[in-house]
């Protein structure tokens, strides 16, 4: 007996590694066994298996360690490119990108033709800004396959990265041809918003919105509107976006801080309510509450929220806002 502790407590409380180091440990095991056989075509099946599980399960290190034995074992050309291209993966995942885009470079020197392998180093490339070799990559994709929505999507995004925001709407637009994503419609109208076409930017979310309904398009919306000054219209989208997903919290946070210039401070209190009483431990809801109190005039219930935020571990950043409005505070009583 557990102290009369309920089983499925027990249950819960059990490390969700276990089953994973079972099934590691059992393929080492008969790794070990097969090997000690001379059983060289079982060593290599078992080790495949262990290869890819590791890689599922996100034990990077064990993955990239089996990639690598296998490929030290001279396979076919076949297998020499996929092992090549999941240890590329694996070093990518590490973020290790100068030795994923050697493992993928030696995968296409055996196969340079191979889709998975040029996609991957693309993302390398993109992943550590070398924005040219991306491009170049990508279109290389594009041209393997040019029905695919992916090599356009990230090849939109380099472009977008890298200012050309014409280049990169063209882009997301063979994509949205191929693929509907709600992203692709969130990064068209960033960059409609970047080109100061806010018009365009409201279509496109309004575009998005009938097509692939998601609270993500006014969320964004609200904060065009933001933006733009316009806190009766951003409130408005946010509000859409809480009666699409009401899980949102990250919108009541943003409603929290518009309400009262809209002249809803009751709104404003229903919220922090809410928020508190789901994280009533979150040092960003305290440092809001008290910022939007210091606004209202409410000095000492301001200072009383700004002192909670310190005695709560916050981020550097929130500590360093909460310490400026400490200052303000101080100074005005």
């Amino acid at each position: 007996m557990s102290l009369g502790m309920p089983r499925w407590v027990l249950a819960d409380a059990a490390p969700s590694a276990i089953p994973e180091d079972l099934k590691i440990e059992g393929l080492l095991t008969r790794i070990d066994r097969s090997s000690e056989k001379g059983d060289f075509s079982e060593v290599q099946e078992l080790r495949v298996k262990l290869a890819d599980y590791a890689a599922s399960v996100h034990r990077y290190d064990l993955a990239t360690g089996q990639y690598e034995l296998l490929l030290a074992s001279r396979p076919g050309r076949k297998d020499r490119v996929r092992f090549f291209t999941q240890l590329g993966k694996m070093h990518m995942a590490l973020e290790d990108y100068s030795r994923a885009i050697a493992a993928f470079d030696d995968a296409l020197h055996d196969s340079p033709k191979d889709w998975e392998a040029n996609l991957e180093r693309a993302r390398a490339f993109s992943a550590i800004d070398l924005n040219a070799r991306a491009i170049e990559s990508y279109l290389r994709c594009i041209r393997l396959r040019p029905a695919e929505a992916a090599p356009y999507e990230e090849l939109a995004r380099a472009y977008e990265k890298q200012g050309f925001l014409g280049k990169a709407l063209a882009n997301y637009q063979q994509a949205l041809s191929r693929e509907p994503k709600p992203e692709i419609y969130l990064h068209m109208a960033d960059c409609y918003v970047h080109l100061k076409d806010i018009a365009q930017a409201v279509e496109i979310l309004a575009q998005a919105k009938a097509r692939l309904p998601s609270a993500d398009y006014d969320v964004r919306l609200g904060d065009i509107y933001q933006n733009l000054g316009d806190l009766p219209h951003a409130g408005g989208a946010w509000e859409e976006a809480l009666k699409a997903d009401p899980k949102r919290d990250d919108v009541r946070l943003k409603l929290t801080l518009i309400y009262d210039p809209l002249h809803r401070p009751g709104e404003t209190d229903r919220l922090f309510k809410q928020l508190l009483a789901a994280y009533p431990d979150s040092p960003l809801v305290h440092y809001l509450k008290a910022q939007v109190l210091w606004e209202r005039g409410e000095k000492s219930a301001a200072r009383e929220e700004a002192l909670r935020v310190q005695s709560l571990s916050p981020t550097e950043l929130v500590a360093h806002y909460d310490a400026l409005l400490l200052l303000q505070i101080g100074k005005s009583l």
